[in-house]
């Protein structure tokens, strides 16, 4: 086998690894994959200041992650973003589910979604959200609302 044939083997299971890794279940056992430069995640945010969610809507990608930062909703429930690219929170008391999501170069999207599934709140880049339809469909903020009614 020649140098190159290899070299070009090599290159095609790194970038097949890579794509593979940017798969992450979901929340109706969906997947949301992401592929090349659409699984490339903007870096984290480096100024620590809370985030509102209202500032992820907007068609311009979002310049920077939240990780470990405050997110905001309306409302005025707070949650801290992890590392973990979703999540999940109940509002003890409050009678809301919020969820959040890193859709990679599209940035994050964040849902807030009332115990049974009335009211629906999204916040994110048109794209992001869309894909996240099409992974979890389209009441895809609403299954651990649902769940915690059953539970």
């Amino acid at each position: 086998m020649s140098l190159r044939v290899s070299a070009a083997v090599l290159l095609a299971v790194l970038v097949g690894t890579t794509v593979a890794g940017c798969v992450a279940a979901g929340p109706r056992d969906g997947f949301l994959t992401l592929s090349g430069s659409d699984a490339t995640e903007p870096p984290t945010c480096t100024v620590a200041a809370p985030v509102s969610v209202e500032t992820l809507d907007g068609t311009d990608l979002q310049s920077c992650l939240p990780s470990g930062q405050e997110l905001v909703f309306p409302d005025g429930y707070r949650e801290m973003l992890g590392e973990t690219s979703g999540s999940s929170a109940s509002a003890p008391g409050a009678g809301f589910v919020y969820n959040w999501v890193s859709v990679g170069r599209w940035g994050l999207v964040a849902a807030r979604a009332s115990d049974d599934c009335s009211d629906v709140r999204e916040w994110g880049h048109p794209e992001a959200l869309r894909r996240v339809h099409e992974a979890f469909g389209a009441d895809w903020a609403c299954d651990d609302a649902e769940s915690s009614d059953r539970g």
